[in-house]
């Protein structure tokens, strides 16, 4: 143990656990921890943010690529309810994300004595949000609560955990023994239902694999790749899960989503049609299953650490409760212990069902099909891509190849607009190498445009392309072919986003041709400086050539 204060004790915990970068915007709750993130930061890195949603945001597009807990540090009562929306999107998706804010002395918390920025009951508002949560009074209690955090993410489905701290403690100074990571084995599900799985994909003449988020959370995409050869089975992967193979791989068929703007999508008759599927790391939210009508067999295998998730949309005939990776280890065993071999016939139709799903893309949407083609022969193969809730956003997640995992992050159900910018400022952070792009539309990108000034300041440098409409696009699509035409509140009057990022020192470019967006996002991601390309499309995407 060393006598330090409660927000050295913070720093000194979070450093002890591996975290290199942590996000936020200071106040005066947490001025003793940014003493200490001062005088720490040959060792941990700061980016002060202009906004407490767009940090979380930040911290998961770095939680995204990194695989490694994103950070925020946030404040009592309005800094830390900023957070809130953001949280939520990282729950639903299953992002890992340590969220460490304050409260006010414990003898005033929950007393609505007055006490500045005094929440009502913090805790309980961040519950909804979170998977774990836990207060703090006093120092010596902190690195404990932080360690049992991020122990949490390592044996649970990694979701938010919440860490929030009397802002006394902070000062105050105590004994504190810092406390780092715990090595053990991860949850394993049991064995006898693995044996029960492997014999009912062996038996199968038809399987696949429908890859979730969770694969890629985990690591587990080699262990994922051993049984799809092994059983010869067609992969395709959820909106989540977009990644977690290349779309490249011989067995994968792509993204299974369809319904609504996608029009119907052929790999949900390839689901249909199997005698079994494996279904790792998915929760099968109702959005994008049940609610626009995929039917999955009788034989279905559902491999996931969070046992909550089973039964919620389609009965499961065996339920796998355990780490993805130690799970497909030892389905992958099983297997080679029956002496199963890959199937020829699945292989042999995954061409043809490709060749469906992209016909079906240019039938549905030519014009956003042809902009998505565009971006893809415009971008590196090793580009990372966030994206917004958006209509171009929307059409990428089935229309845009991507080769291998964590080069996609976007929002899941909770589907945050505003997102797609500050994660892509975090995935920057959390992988400066790498070139990256966010995409947005005009509307999305208000919501957290401030962040320029945190590229700017920071030197952080991506490219943000914003695809201009001067609407919701969305809805005002909506009100055209749902409401009768009748318009109202969807138009935009938005300012010049080129003068707007001049104004942070950032080079900007306007196009209205496929051709010069290609060539611009070409020329910034190879030169990997920080550029804002604005698309005219005042009449969507069909007539953007």
């Amino acid at each position: 143990m060393a006598k330090m204060t409660g927000g050295r004790a913070v720093v000194e915990s979070l450093i002890a656990h591996g975290v290199d970068t942590v996000f936020g915007v200071i106040s005066i709750h947490t001025m003793d921890v940014y003493d200490s993130l001062r005088d720490l930061s040959d060792r941990i890195r700061f980016v002060g943010c202009r906004h407490e949603s767009a940090a979380a945001y930040m911290a998961y597009g770095y939680a995204q690529v990194t695989g490694k807990p994103g950070v925020i540090v946030s404040s009592t009562g309005p800094g830390a309810g900023n957070a809130v929306g953001a949280l939520g999107e990282a729950y639903a998706a299953s992002v890992p994300i340590v969220h460490i804010t304050t409260d006010v002395a414990p003898a005033l918390r929950n007393s609505r004595r007055g006490e500045i920025h005094e929440p009502n009951n913090q805790l309980e508002m961040f519950r909804s949000v979170t998977a774990w949560n836990t207060f703090v009074p006093e120092p010596g209690g902190i690195s404990a609560a932080i360690f049992e955090a991020f122990d949490y993410l390592r044996t649970n489905r990694p979701r938010p955990v919440d860490v929030e701290i009397a802002t006394t403690a902070l000062a105050d100074t105590d004994d504190c023994e810092v406390l780092g990571p715990r090595a053990g084995p991860l949850p394993e599900p049991d064995r006898s239902l693995i044996d029960r799985a492997a014999r009912l994909l062996s038996e199968a003449r038809s399987p696949v694999i429908l890859a979730g988020g969770g694969v890629v959370t985990a690591g587990g995409t080699d262990a994922l790749l051993k049984v799809a050869e092994r059983l010869g089975a067609a992969l395709a992967t959820t909106y989540g899960g977009k990644g977690a193979v290349s779309d490249e791989h011989p067995l994968a068929v792509g993204c299974a989503r369809g319904g609504r703007v996608y029009g119907q999508n052929p790999i949900f008759k390839l689901l249909e049609e199997s005698d079994c599927v494996l279904v790792v790391g998915s929760r099968l939210s109702y959005t994008i299953t049940s609610a626009v009508a995929m039917k999955l067999p009788a034989n279905l295998i559902h491999l996931d650490i969070d046992g909550d998730v089973f039964d919620k949309n389609y009965p499961a005939a065996v339920r796998l409760k355990g780490h993805l990776k130690p799970g497909l280890a030892a389905l992958d065993r099983a297997l080679e212990g029956l002496g199963v071999t890959a199937k020829a016939g699945v292989r042999s139709r995954i061409p043809a069902v490709k060749k469906l799903v992209r016909e079906s893309l240019e039938k549905a949407g030519p014009g956003a099909q042809r902009a998505t083609d565009a971006l893809r022969a415009a971008l590196p193969r090793d580009a990372i891509i966030s994206v917004d809730a958006t209509i171009p956003a929307y059409w990428m997640v089935r229309g845009l190849p991507v080769f291998g995992p964590r080069q996609y992050v976007s929002p899941h159900a909770w589907s945050s607009i505003g997102m797609a910018f500050p994660a892509g400022i975090g995935a920057k952070v959390g992988k400066p190498d790498r070139p990256v792009v966010a995409i947005h539309g005009d509307g999305g990108f208000q919501f957290n445009l401030q962040e320029l000034g945190t590229c700017a300041q920071y030197q952080i440098p991506l490219t943000v392309i914003v695809f201009n409409d001067r609407s919701w696009g969305i809805l005002k699509l909506n009100q055209k072919n749902l409401r009768g035409e009748k318009y109202f509140a969807t138009d935009l009057q938005n300012p010049d986003f080129v003068a707007l990022a001049a104004a942070y020192g950032i080079k900007g470019r306007r196009v209205d041709r496929l051709n010069d967006l290609a060539e611009e996002l070409a020329d910034s991601t190879r030169k990997q400086d920080m550029r804002l390309i604005e698309v005219a499309i005042p009449d969507g995407f069909e007539n953007l050539r």
